[in-house]
């Protein structure tokens, strides 16, 4: 009898020890679902920026504009999360995201509202601003006052 009331001890053990460790891992992946995005790899991020990163430095108002096309088509894909939203500016029009402002949406207005002002026979100067996460987050765009001997 004693051995009986030992095993039910220690069956309860186990149970209770198995209940806490299963606890353990659903509080773990819900944190984990919390910081998606946070623990990006280097290639994720560069594969994520290699979408923008061909229209860096002094382009040509087509390229730009090509640029907005494409910041569009991302932005609309990326509708659920705003945070993967890239911010597009261009003197004030548009909204170019930072770390502080990552939450807010970017409307296809504001991106149609940059293309609209992007010239094509004039160049521009891209910059780009990135996150926390080395991700790209806004984009901006100025006019190119240098000599037109490079790009």
């Amino acid at each position: 009898m004693e051995n009986a009331s030992k095993a039910l001890i220690i069956a309860g053990a186990i149970l209770l020890s198995i209940l806490i460790i299963g606890l353990g891992m659903f509080i773990y992946q819900q944190a984990s679902g919390a910081m998606q995005g946070v623990g990006l790899d280097s290639q994720q991020v560069d594969s994520y920026n290699s979408t923008f990163t061909s229209y860096e430095g002094t382009q040509s108002g087509t390229a730009v504009r090509s640029l907005c096309d494409r910041v569009r088509s991302h932005n609309n894909t990326q509708v659920d999360d705003t945070t993967l939203q890239v911010g597009i500016q261009y003197g004030g029009n548009g909204l170019a995201k930072t770390q502080d402002n990552i939450d807010e949406a970017v409307t296809v207005e504001m991106t149609n509202a940059v293309k609209s002002a992007i010239r094509s026979g004039k160049r521009y100067r891209v910059d780009f601003n990135y996150g926390d996460s080395g991700m790209i987050v806004g984009i901006i765009i100025t006019d190119y006052e240098g000599t037109t001997s490079g790009t």
